[in-house]
């Protein structure tokens, strides 16, 4: 939990968050005006919000999941032992570092199984994943003009990822291993969007009361 999310929230949503941050938004021409996503899967397309060089915000699109750890296939969609050498050592520019924090905008989230539940932070349209994002080159699935199947295709990329830690009551009964990292407090954003090492206090569960399922 999670490899399933929506994002419903459109740019004047995301300014509002942005706004509320002391920070100013930048759009690329992909996110100027950004349609509603059902259903985001890994490596998949979907918004993040990532310190620019100037000190604004940008609203990119990027790919979901992380290089594989060598030997293995599935790319990294969740983070969450932060101790393992992986990402203490091997890693931890990604992890720690300001340039490569982001914000993850979403409405709701899921397991990718039939019949989900999915998870929603009341009074917010728009609640966000503490993620980090890094540049990198080699071949991913790429959309073909013309065709609706993709393709692998060397590239360079933007690629993310996001926390996840130990699920709160709420979700244990459905994933009882883990839930994303979800920030929604204003201060909470700026912190780790600040990057540095002592932000990764913000692995936590978001508490019962500030999540439910959408009937």
């Amino acid at each position: 939990m999670c490899n399933r999310y929506e994002n419903h929230g459109s740019v004047s949503h995301i300014r509002a968050i942005v706004r509320e941050i002391n920070r100013i938004l930048n759009t690329t021409s992909a996110t100027d005006n950004l349609a509603p996503q059902d259903n985001i899967y890994p490596d998949q397309d979907a918004p993040i919000l990532r310190n620019a060089p100037d000190g604004s915000v940008e609203l990119t699109m990027a790919r979901w999941g992380f290089p594989p750890i060598p030997g293995e296939k599935p790319p990294i969609t969740n983070i969450r032992n932060l101790k393992s050498k992986w990402w203490a050592q091997v890693n931890r520019e990604w992890l720690t570092a300001r340039e490569y924090r982001c914000l993850v905008p979403f409405t709701a989230f899921a397991e990718p199984v039939v019949n989900s539940k999915w998870f929603v932070v009341p009074g917010h349209e728009v609640a966000c994943f503490a993620g980090v994002w890094r540049p990198w080159r080699g071949e991913r699935l790429a959309e073909q003009p013309g065709q609706k199947r993709r393709a692998r295709e060397e590239r360079d990329w933007s690629l993310f990822s996001f926390l996840t830690t130990d699920a709160n009551d709420i979700v244990r009964p459905v994933h009882e291993k883990a839930m994303p990292v979800i920030l929604v407090d204003r201060a909470e954003q700026t912190e780790w969007l600040e990057g540095g090492a002592e932000s990764l206090r913000l692995q936590r569960p978001l508490p019962n009361e500030m999540l439910t399922i959408r009937a």
